[in-house]
């Protein structure tokens, strides 16, 4: 009983959507799991799914709130230098090397879905900052997200 499960007879007649694979394919987004901090799930504790475009929007959160070279999970393009910035000696400084670190690292997309990042604000506190930031895809999709960065 379980064989009808896992090889169901009617997989034959399954017949993908074409058009929705090649406009995600042709624009150059994958979908992906969807998760914040951790897997998003349903009421049947089933990993939810998110759009190409949200995944992106995953992707590039988790890319700019990993510290560089801090996982030998992710190669060595990903995520920028949180320490560095932190630790600038003023404001205008680490503003700086965030807009720098986090253009070389959304840039350096494995996938080449980043056009180009757009624009950034800081929000300061006393030891940590959260950064808005405008980044638009190739198919001049524009995302904005936050990346909030505390001092470790």
């Amino acid at each position: 009983m379980q064989d009808e499960y896992l090889f169901p007879e009617d997989l034959e007649d399954f017949e993908p959507d074409e058009e929705a694979a090649e406009t995600e394919e042709s624009a150059g987004y994958l979908g992906a799991a969807a998760f914040d901090k951790d897997f998003i799930r349903n009421g049947q504790n089933q990993v939810q799914s998110a759009s190409p475009v949200d995944a992106w929007r995953q992707w590039c959160i988790n890319c700019l709130s990993m510290e560089r070279y801090a996982s030998p999970l992710y190669s060595t393009d990903f995520g920028i230098a949180i320490t560095e910035i932190l630790r600038a000696a003023t404001r205008e400084e680490a503003e700086a090397i965030f807009r720098a670190e986090a253009k070389e690292a959304l840039e350096a997309d494995p996938y080449g879905r980043t056009d180009y990042v757009g624009e950034m604000t800081f929000d300061w506190d006393r030891d940590s900052v959260v950064v808005t930031v405008e980044v638009v895809g190739i198919d001049g999709a524009t995302i904005d997200f936050e990346v909030n960065l505390e001092g470790r």
